[in-house]
C-alpha cells in the first residue's frame, strides 16, 4: 500500500523553507521523514500527523521512519513535547527513529515504553537496517 502526502507537503509559512522532506525510496507500505534544521511544532502539526491520521484513518498497520541526521538542528519550542505527547495515541507496527544524537535515542528508549508498538533507534549509518527492520 503506497500513502500519499502531497497534501503534507505544504507549509504553514511560504517564506520559511520546508523542514520535513519526505522519503520516498521506502519499500512498499513504509512511509518516513527527514527532519532538517529545526523541527517546529507546526512542520509536525502540517506534514507528520495528517500523514499518520490517514493512515490510522485506513486501519493500515504504521510503519513509520523518522531520520534526525546530521542536518538536524534540533527541536523547536513545545514540538518535542507535543510529538511525545501524540505518539503515545498512535498504535505502530513498527516506528525506527535514525539519529546520532544520544539524549534523543534515550528518550526514545525511555519513551517507547509507553508506546503501542514496537520502536527502535538507530545510529545514521545504520539507516538501511531501520528501513529493513520497519519493512518486515
Amino acid at each position: 500500500m503506497n500513502f500519499r502526502h502531497e497534501a503534507a507537503r505544504t507549509p504553514i509559512n511560504p517564506y520559511r523553507a520546508p523542514v520535513i522532506e519526505f522519503i520516498d525510496d521506502l519499500p512498499n507500505g513504509c512511509i518516513g521523514a527527514r527532519a532538517i534544521g529545526n523541527l517546529t511544532l507546526d512542520d509536525y502539526s502540517t506534514s507528520i500527523e495528517p500523514l499518520v491520521d490517514s493512515i490510522i484513518e485506513q486501519h493500515a498497520q504504521l510503519r513509520l521512519i523518522l531520520h534526525l541526521g546530521d542536518a538536524f538542528d534540533g527541536f523547536g519550542e513545545g514540538a518535542w513535547g507535543h510529538l511525545t505527547d501524540e505518539i503515545r495515541h498512535v498504535r505502530f507496527h513498527r516506528g525506527a527513529v535514525v539519529t546520532n544524537d544520544g539524549h534523543i535515542s534515550g528518550a526514545v528508549n525511555v519513551l517507547k515504553w509507553t508506546l503501542h508498538g514496537h520502536v527502535r533507534t538507530f545510529h545514521n549509518d545504520e539507516y538501511q537496517n531501520a528501513v529493513h527492520w520497519i519493512a518486515t
